[in-house]
């Protein structure tokens, strides 16, 4: 048995961890491990609540008796003090249950080889809590670029995917509507945000920082008061956000949707030509409104042109695949393009938590991104600066977020009551 590049690697991961895995994954009583060889893992900056690890395995199973290679994701969350708000969000369960009871079910529904994410080989919660992936990059998965955002023909392509998960999921909830149970809610859980000071506080910096920089902008003083009203009532107006909503349209969101949660496969013959996306990190996956998942998206992800001049267009097109899904699965009570409209007008706050949560992060500059962990935010001081860097660190974050304030204050949001 040979491991490369294993230093400073946990002690866990070692022969018994991928033997395990590997006989779940593959379905095989006895695999015999030749060798291990571990890439860069990847932590602050790109990762934020987790670890990863890469790792590429060369082994023989006893079914076919030939040495093969696969390529794993090992993704770990070790609970501390930073980051035991994972724990109260059991996101680690929910991303286990939807792996292993959602996800095929989405697929063979949607069907036409439909793929909506990695295969998930293995689990385990000790000595942590730990899933080990299928790596999508040996498939000619990648990436796009969080700081440049997305053009218009990546955002179609993730978008004609979401209409399809969302699609399928609408069936499988009616099929299984205990399934709803496991997904209550996603990172908004009311309990959550009533209990934890830790992230109401976080979010307040994040808030008080953006209203007073907008404060020194010539004609968004105004906004800057409403900013500030809002923060002074962070706590009801994060519940609000994700609370569900009576009567509204019910999909499984995945919760977290931005451009390191999905990865995209290119054309052969034009490298820089989306054909195909899946999503990756399920854990904050949940069952309500579309418009969770696409206001978290538009406000988090897409460069600022598509966002002004294509909104609309990206609406339709998400509507027009989420329409023939749905009627190709023969689900009887197909929402109109209008209905979809309203969910996604009536979710305007919960854009507006991804704008000044997530875009100043996403967006942020990979040397100014290398020194972020939970840990480190953790600190008040360093979580002080350092948010002030994310709103300055790139021109796109403060072009999206001065466009941004001025429609979603023209649609009145800032002036509801929480």
């Amino acid at each position: 048995m040979i491991f490369e590049n294993s230093n400073n690697l946990p002690s866990y991961l070692n022969e018994d961890f991928f033997k395990a895995a590997l006989e779940v994954g593959l379905r095989d009583s006895c695999v015999d491990i030749k060798k291990i060889e571990f890439g860069e893992p990847s932590g602050g900056g790109e990762n934020y609540c987790s670890k990863i690890y890469r790792a590429k395995a060369l082994y023989r199973c006893s079914k076919r008796q030939l040495d093969e290679e696969l390529a794993l994701i090992v993704k770990s969350i070790d609970i501390t003090p930073a980051t035991q708000f994972l724990e109260d969000l059991a996101v680690y369960l929910r991303e286990k249950i939807f792996y292993f009871e959602v996800l095929d079910k989405l697929e063979m529904l949607m069907g036409q080889g439909t793929k909506f994410g990695a295969k998930c080989f293995y689990t385990t919660g000790e000595p942590m809590q730990t899933i080990v992936f299928d790596d999508l990059t040996q498939y000619g998965y990648r990436l796009a670029s969080r700081q440049k955002g997305l053009d218009e023909e990546h955002c179609v392509v993730i978008l004609r995917k979401l209409a399809k998960f969302h699609a399928s999921s609408m069936v499988l909830l009616e099929k299984n509507p205990s399934l709803k149970e496991h997904f209550k809610a996603g990172m908004l859980d009311e309990t959550y945000v009533r209990s934890s000071e830790r992230f109401t506080d976080y979010m307040s910096l994040h808030v008080r920082t953006l209203a007073d920089m907008v404060a020194t902008w010539k004609g968004y003083e105004e906004i800057s008061k409403k900013l500030h009203n809002y923060c002074d009532n962070i706590t009801e107006n994060l519940v609000k956000s994700g609370r569900p909503r009576p009567g509204e349209i019910t999909v499984l969101n995945h919760g977290d949707l931005w451009v390191n949660n999905f990865m995209y496969k290119y054309k052969a013959d034009n490298c820089n030509t989306p054909e195909d996306a899946v999503f990756v990190d399920f854990q904050n996956s949940f069952f309500g409104s579309p418009g969770c998942d696409i206001n978290f998206f538009l406000n988090s992800s897409v460069q600022l042109p598509v966002l002004k001049y294509r909104r609309e267009f990206l609406i339709e097109t998400y509507y027009e695949t989420f329409h023939e899904a749905l009627r190709e699965m023969n689900y009887e009570r197909i929402p109109s393009l209008k209905e979809i409209q309203d969910e996604i007008t009536s979710r305007e706050l919960y854009g507006f938590f991804s704008l000044y949560s997530f875009l100043p992060m996403v967006a942020l500059s990979k040397e100014d991104s290398a020194d972020i962990s939970l840990e480190a935010l953790a600190d008040k001081e360093f979580a002080r600066k350092k948010v002030k860097v994310m709103f300055s660190s790139n021109p796109r974050t403060m072009e999206t977020i001065k466009y941004a304030l001025k429609r979603l204050d023209k649609l009145g949001i800032f002036d509801e009551e929480p």
